[in-house]
């Protein structure tokens, strides 16, 4: 990555977790990256564009932690932390950046080829895990491992949205580790 690119992607992030992304133009971007705006458009097309890059830049540790997942003993575990690994980018990315990301989600038609990609990974990840996890008699719910892996994704995202409107009022992650608990019917 060139340092330009890398001091905008970081300026916007800054900027973006003081201000709404509305409210955050190019222009500002460039004054606190200390570069042109021909510099910002040799590398972005637009702020949404760059919008796309924070959260693909932010899904990049989860290649590695999908690798971590590996080295986890407890399946029961395992399956918790892949089903939360977006809860576990937000809390990251804290609740003011994750809102306007949600936000700007909202406003398109479809994600990047790269995203849809990262996001399938996981979702066979957990579907696998759970998968797993119910012939060892953990996860009790019956439903197909792919149909768990949706809702738990689902059920993750809906927690992050509630956070992010309370303002980072409540405790992320145990918040969705008890509805993922619920969801699956572990055997306690």
């Amino acid at each position: 990555m060139s340092k330009n690119r890398d001091r905008i992607i970081q300026s916007a992030l800054e900027l973006f977790s003081e201000s709404d992304f509305d409210s955050v133009t190019i222009k500002d971007i460039c004054a606190k990256a200390r570069v042109a705006n021909s510099t910002f458009y040799y590398h972005f097309k637009t702020k949404e564009d760059l919008m796309d890059c924070l959260r693909t830049h932010d899904l990049r540790p989860c290649r590695g932690e999908l690798f971590a997942l590996a080295a986890m003993h407890d399946l029961m575990e395992r399956t918790l932390s892949a089903c939360s690994m977006c809860a576990m980018r937000a809390q990251r990315s804290g609740w003011a950046l994750t809102a306007q990301y949600y936000k700007h989600r909202l406003n398109l038609e479809s994600e990047s080829d790269e995203l849809h990609s990262l996001y399938a990974q996981e979702r066979r990840t957990a579907a696998e895990l759970i998968s797993h996890a119910q012939e060892e008699g953990l996860i009790l719910n019956q439903s197909s491992a792919d149909e768990l892996a949706m809702a738990a994704n689902h059920l993750t995202s809906s927690v992050i949205v509630s956070w992010c409107v309370k303002k980072g009022g409540f405790d992320l992650m145990s918040t969705v580790r008890k509805n993922l608990l619920v969801l699956f019917n572990v055997k306690h």
